[in-house]
């Protein structure tokens, strides 16, 4: 029996795939790791679950001091940085284990993990369950509701999870669901963001767009919005939005961003003090589908902060101190743009 398993997943939300895993490593080791993944991101329709509340599925499943679960930020830009994070929260929880081995199944690119860590070698492969995927389960769930438990979706959701996990994911889903509360906003997003792709759907190809987005800095401030629109209503963002077709990604970056925060600072001084630019292209980077941003680091230096105002689709502009900036108030990746540019750590 080896010492130790180590089990990554997201777990959105914990179904009878990721049981089967548990159950076969619980078999194989005397201490099972499961890394909970995205742990800090903003709640959105693809993690709408925070830490605790998955960890509280997985231990509604199994009450076993044998399994230790953790949880990892994402690092979607770095796989050195994830992969150090992993080998740092693995080591620090079962410090004694010497053979150490990953558990999972192979079933698409986000599988690649499984052969990244050669320290711990001979994974072991579980097979999948009868195709359970829990993407699935969220598009059924976000279109059932599921606080009155009125459409037939339900019972296919609980087919699919072990039935101590649906109840604690029930009862989380109660405590979200007052009125105006996370849950309403996620199934509202949901919607908005199932019209949107459906809007594409007589395109010729799977459409890609572009975004600008700017990340400015003075004084030890960043400059943030918070959002007024979904996707992200209400969460902090970066000044930013959609290239127009008739201008550069530089001037669309300061067309936003001068839209979006009324920054007192003329076009040429901002234009001056970039210091840097890069493309962010993670795949799953936004709900709306596959879009790519260029983002423009801008610094002004020291001295008083410009006066700001929210305008267009940002609710609200706003300086904030760099120690103040949390990944899980932040709008899709930009909080490892942030990190990309000022180098903050998540962990």
């Amino acid at each position: 029996m080896r010492d130790a398993l180590v089990f990554i997943g997201r777990f959105q939300p914990f179904h009878n795939g990721h049981r089967a895993v548990i159950e076969t490593a619980l078999k194989q080791a005397k201490e099972v790791v499961v890394v909970v993944g995205s742990s800090f991101a903003a709640r959105n329709i693809r993690n709408p679950f925070t830490f605790e509340e998955r960890k509280a599925m997985i231990e509604a499943v199994f009450p076993d001091d044998r399994i230790k679960i953790v949880p990892v930020s994402d690092y979607p830009y770095d796989d050195n940085k994830w992969v150090n994070a992993i080998q740092k929260i693995v080591d620090h929880t079962v410090p004694l284990a010497k053979d150490v081995g990953l558990i999972g199944h192979s079933k698409d690119s986000t599988s690649y993990y499984l052969e990244i860590f050669p320290r711990w070698k001979n994974h072991v492969e579980v097979a999948d369950v009868s195709g359970i995927d829990a993407t699935n389960i969220r598009k059924m769930m976000f279109d059932t509701d599921m606080l009155t438990c009125a459409v037939s979706n339900v019972e296919k959701i609980m087919n699919m999870m072990p039935v101590d996990a649906y109840n604690a994911m029930c009862r989380t889903i109660l405590y979200l669901g007052r009125s105006d509360g996370p849950w309403e906003t996620l199934c509202s997003e949901y919607q908005m963001v199932k019209k949107y792709k459906e809007a594409w759907k007589a395109a010729p190809f799977p459409p890609t767009f572009m975004t600008v987005d700017a990340v400015v800095v003075q004084s030890g401030h960043l400059l943030l919005v918070k959002r007024g629109d979904m996707p992200g209503k209400g969460l902090f963002a970066l000044p930013g939005g959609f290239l127009n077709q008739d201008e550069t990604m530089l001037n669309g970056a300061i067309r936003e961003l001068k839209e979006e925060t009324k920054i007192k600072v003329p076009v040429p001084v901002l234009k001056g003090s970039i210091k840097g630019s890069k493309t962010f292209d993670a795949p799953n980077r936004s709900a709306r589908g596959r879009t790519i941003t260029q983002a423009f680091f801008i610094d002004l230096g020291f001295g008083d902060l410009p006066k700001v105002k929210g305008s267009d689709d940002a609710e609200e502009a706003f300086w904030i101190p760099f120690n103040q900036v949390k990944q899980e108030k932040m709008f899709e990746d930009h909080a490892h743009i942030v990190s990309h540019f000022l180098g903050i750590s998540w962990e």
